[in-house]
């Protein structure tokens, strides 16, 4: 019979709202009925206040009986059940009010519809504590969990909690605990409810109540979370079930517990990159090509910063003729733009003031330009700016002074400038972590052209490929090599494309009259003309860095110098040995393997690797070996290919073994810690 009464109770979501509306409305028809002196008003009044008093008894009687079920705050049960009593009675009475024809009792009429609107906001407000929780109409957004270090990350706080504030609590709080559970706290967690622990194991099964509830379907009633509700993601599922397993510990963090291959991918999923760079990254909107294009036609060398965004950095050094209108042109995208270099140009304190559109700058370089303290004003434009370069300017401790305002400042240049020793001990104390850099002039010299563009649709071929060397700037000729060495006004001169038929290092510089030489442009093309089937990766790779395993050495995608870019493969103190199964059998003449060195990262480029060849998978002989040794000290962030030519060797399968340095070298900031090798492709002809 109970059961019955809750199950007839269910309805009253169905009902709770009908009073409210058809007060409301009646009290709207009064109002206006009185307003226009419509006397035909007073029975739709009164009718309505019928439908009201109804209305009012059904979503009392239903709502008495729905109490009856447990789960509910029994305070906030006894005050919104006893306003509804005191709402329906006085809904009914208001009513009869409306109908009576005593002077004296139709005097109380407006003063008790007054009563029956406020105790209609009462009992409302009371419901919606229950359901929703004490602080629903006022709580303060909570900021969502951003975590940029996954491994060390709090597993319950900042990975599991935030899932069950998401799509549990509504259901199992304080005010409404369904099936006598709450999941506000630990404690609470821990405890369980009606039916048991919730995080225990189920008698005679291995899963717990929690994982059994969430993997049932959706129409059974015990789902959790119910039909209607906003549903688990299949992740979220899976970090549940990850915690659980890992005996649900609430003060562990990721790097403390075990996990799978498709777990790690899935943490790794909610780091955040929350720099300045990335933010922006984000917001940038897409640059078309022909704006580009009139920009590098004005003269103006504007790159994107990579090509997974649309952010560019502008480089104007050396130039002795930049005007308000040159700045102009980049005014129209100036938020993509987040690098400007007037080093070595006729820049002053009056072009400083056309820079205000241009307040997503993060660098700004402005070395042995005429700036002055002027300028100080202006920077107040730039408050995500976290490099600034003024070597060989006029500035002096008065334009320091400003600079605390600039809280993201990291870097600040100032060598050879009026700054005074004690100018750079207040700017240190204004801002505790920005670094002052003290160098030498030769580190700020001019690159006046940059570096020629290699273009290419593929770094890897079988048979031939077109390859084409661009310049921005006009009259400017090309000088290229194809085997690696050094670029010079004796080497072949670009004229139009190239074709390769064979791998090749391409090197080229630009040369300009009257200008310093560029930088040497690098890229490597591989010819590649064996086939894999499959590539076995006897180590495992860092989980951060496991790309799609041992696909991600032979997909002809080569990696970059930002190694999370998901092309490259990274090992921590240990080798990588792999198995290449070959599509059939063929003659290996050549190996080569891409790598990555990153000192400051603590990547390292290969010592050695060994490569043996087999027939069939089991017997296998070494056809090669190729010792590179220890890198000399550098801070390059730089990537190569390997070559070893072996002799002929017919084979189905070939091993390789990629011998890592394990520790940092001797002359390493941080010697004999856990090195890494990063390999992004295996390459067979």
């Amino acid at each position: 019979m109970i059961q019955l009464g809750i199950q007839i109770g269910h309805l009253h979501p169905l009902f709770v709202h009908l009073p409210i509306g058809i007060i409301m409305l009646a009290f709207i028809l009064e109002v206006y009925g009185r307003l226009k002196s419509k006397d035909s008003f007073s029975e739709v009044v009164e009718f309505t206040l019928l439908v009201a008093g109804i209305t009012a008894l059904l979503s009392l009687g239903t709502g008495w009986l729905l109490g009856e079920e447990s789960g509910y705050n029994e305070d906030s049960l006894f005050l919104h059940r006893w306003m509804a009593v005191a709402f329906t009675v006085t809904t009914v009475l208001l009513y009869l009010v409306k109908r009576s024809k005593i002077v004296w009792v139709s005097k109380t009429y407006i003063p008790m519809f007054m009563l029956v609107l406020a105790l209609i906001s009462i009992t409302g407000h009371f419901g919606g504590n229950m359901t929703h929780g004490e602080d629903y109409l006022f709580k303060e957004k909570k900021e969502k969990m951003v975590i940029t270090n996954v491994q060390e990350a709090q597993v319950y706080a900042q990975i599991i909690q935030p899932i069950l504030d998401d799509k549990c609590i509504s259901c199992h709080n304080v005010n409404k605990a369904k099936g006598g559970l709450v999941m506000s706290t630990v404690n609470d967690l821990l405890k369980g409810g009606d039916t048991g622990g919730l995080l225990e194991p189920i008698a005679g099964q291995e899963k717990s109540l929690f994982i059994e509830r969430v993997h049932l379907p959706i129409e059974n009633e015990d789902h959790m979370p119910p039909k209607g509700k906003v549903q688990l993601t299949s992740n979220e599922k899976a970090l549940l079930q990850w915690w659980i397993d890992n005996n649900n510990c609430f003060e562990c963090k990721v790097n403390e517990l075990s996990k799978e291959e498709k777990i790690a991918a899935i943490l790794t999923s909610l780091e955040q990159d929350t720099s300045a760079l990335a933010v922006l990254a984000k917001e940038a909107v897409e640059i078309p090509k022909e704006w580009l294009q009139e920009v590098r036609n004005a003269g103006i060398s504007v790159q994107t910063l990579s090509g997974k965004n649309h952010l560019l950095m502008v480089n104007m050094a050396s130039m002795d003729s930049i005007t308000e209108d040159k700045i102009e042109v980049l005014e129209e995208y100036a938020l993509n733009i987040v690098e400007m270099d007037f080093g070595f140009s006729n820049f002053n304190d009056e072009l400083m003031g056309q820079l205000k559109p241009f307040k997503n700058l993060l660098k700004l370089k402005l070395q042995q330009t005429k700036v002055t303290d002027a300028i100080v004003g202006n920077l107040d434009n730039f408050q995500l700016l976290e490099s600034l370069n003024l070597y060989g300017t006029a500035v002096t401790d008065k334009l320091l002074t400003k600079l605390k305002d600039n809280k993201k400042l990291q870097n600040i240049y100032l060598w050879n400038t009026e700054v005074t020793a004690d100018g750079l001990a207040q700017l240190q104390q204004n801002n505790p972590e920005i670094t002052i850099q003290q160098v030498g002039a030769d580190v700020f010299e001019a690159t006046v052209l940059d570096p020629p563009t290699i273009i290419s649709d593929a770094s890897f071929f079988s048979d031939q490929l077109n390859i084409e060397i661009e310049s921005l700037f006009d009259d400017t000729a090309i000088y290229y090599t194809l085997d690696g060495t050094l670029p010079t006004e004796s080497s072949l001169k670009y004229d139009s494309g190239i074709i390769l038929t064979t791998t090749a290092n391409v090197k080229a510089i630009a040369i300009k009259k009257e200008w310093e030489p560029s930088l040497i442009a690098e890229r490597t093309f591989i010819k590649n003309n064996i086939t894999y089937n499959h590539v076995n990766l006897l180590t495992t790779p860092n989980e951060k860095y496991a790309g799609q395993k041992g696909k991600t050495l032979m997909d002809n995608k080569r990696g970059t110098i930002n190694f999370v870019d998901g092309n490259w493969l990274g090992f921590e103190g240990k080798h990588l040995n792999a198995i290449v199964e070959l599509k059939e059998q063929n003659t290996v003449s050549k190996v080569s393997i891409g790598a990555l060195s990153a000192p400051a990262s603590w990547i390292f480029y290969p010592k050695a690797f060994i490569v043996s060849a087999s027939k069939d998978g089991i017997n296998y002989k070494e056809i090669g070996r190729k010792e590179m040794g220890e890198e000399d000290p550098n801070a390059e962030v730089k990537l190569t290919f390997f070559d070893l030519d072996v002799a002929p060797t017919d084979a189905k399968y070939v091993k390789l073994q990629i011998q890592s340095p394990l520790k940092n070298p001797a002359w390493h900031t941080n010697p004999g810690g856990k090195s890494w090798i990063f390999i992004d492709e295996v390459v067979l002809n």
